[in-house]
């Protein structure tokens, strides 16, 4: 091993890191979708299956090294991702557990990723081409109890909610929907109306990642805080902000050693207004954009939602 050139051994670890839609981590993406649950996460559905549908795109031109500044051994960047996704509410009628009302949930994505990334390499070689695209299915989102108590301005919802490696994935791709590692993360989220008119909302989450067995890669830990505040202007029409804070909390680790000599520890911040609008009380829709800003080891874009609460 002492044998290798150095700068050979960091070229190594430079492609290990951005093998793969950007984020920290490994692939430099997240198996939770950031800015998904930023309106109503308190809020547990009527009893019975409610269907959600979600539409978001992300489009980033540049990618952030760990001062935060664009990443030096990056010559070109860019991503764009179309995903659509399809959630499966179950809230069991008539079981209580602990005062709470009882939901099952499920959640699948079918991404189209395309990742334009040349990593710089000493002269005179010239710049490696690492990008690619994909459209297939991502991992399945999985929680099978959750928990939901209702008050009269306070609705509060707590559990742990599962991503299985159930999506495409192969490790000599540079791109992939799936992650092959599993994740298990327990949150709480609270919505209050503390006025007929004002609405805020709050979910805290910790993403706890497994090893991916094929590549002996394991991300960090993640902790993500995705907020909303909004105005009821009508009984059909709410707007306001949302956001999120995104913080890697453990080091990525390749055999056991931490990654890139600082862990690859992703951080970003996402803020922008959205707008809902209530067609009826089993339809809704809601628009969302996302500014993000003051990233580390991550890429930095906007991202935009489309999401609807279906009548079936």
């Amino acid at each position: 091993m002492k044998n290798v050139p150095v700068r050979a051994l960091q070229a190594a670890g430079l492609l290990m890191c951005f093998n793969g839609a950007v984020s920290a981590t490994e692939g430099n993406g997240n198996s939770y979708p950031l800015g998904v649950e930023t309106n109503m996460s308190g809020m547990m559905m009527p009893e019975g299956l409610t269907s959600l549908l979600y539409y978001t795109h992300y489009n980033a031109s540049d990618v952030k090294g760990n001062d935060g500044k664009n990443n030096p051994n990056i010559a070109r960047y860019h991503v764009k991702s179309d995903t659509v996704s399809l959630r499966l509410s179950y809230v069991w009628p008539g079981v209580k557990w602990l005062g709470a009302n009882v939901e099952t949930r499920a959640a699948l994505a079918l991404p189209t990723i395309d990742l334009t990334l040349d990593v710089a390499r000493p002269a005179p070689l010239g710049p490696l081409d690492k990008g690619g695209t994909t459209t297939d299915l991502g991992d399945l989102s999985f929680a099978p109890v959750l928990l939901g108590w209702h008050g009269k301005t306070l609705h509060q919802i707590a559990g742990v909610e599962t991503f299985l490696p159930t999506g495409a994935y192969d490790k000599n791709e540079p791109v992939n929907a799936g992650r092959n590692y599993y994740q298990v993360a327990p949150f709480y989220a609270a919505t209050w109306f503390p006025t007929q008119a004002w609405e805020a909302s709050a979910k805290l989450r910790y993403g706890i990642n497994s090893k991916n067995q094929k590549t002996d890669y394991r991300s960090g830990d993640e902790l993500t805080l995705e907020y909303s505040a909004g105005y009821r202007f009508t009984e059909a029409l709410s707007a306001g902000i949302n956001g999120y804070v995104y913080r890697q909390t453990t080091d990525d680790r390749l055999q056991g050693a931490s990654v890139n000599g600082n862990g690859n520890r992703g951080s970003v911040n996402a803020v922008g207004p959205y707008a809902m609008y209530r067609f009826s009380k089993d339809f809704a829709v809601v628009a969302k954009l996302q500014e993000e800003f003051g990233a580390k080891n991550k890429s930095e874009g906007t991202r935009l939602w489309l999401q609807a609460r279906l009548p079936f």
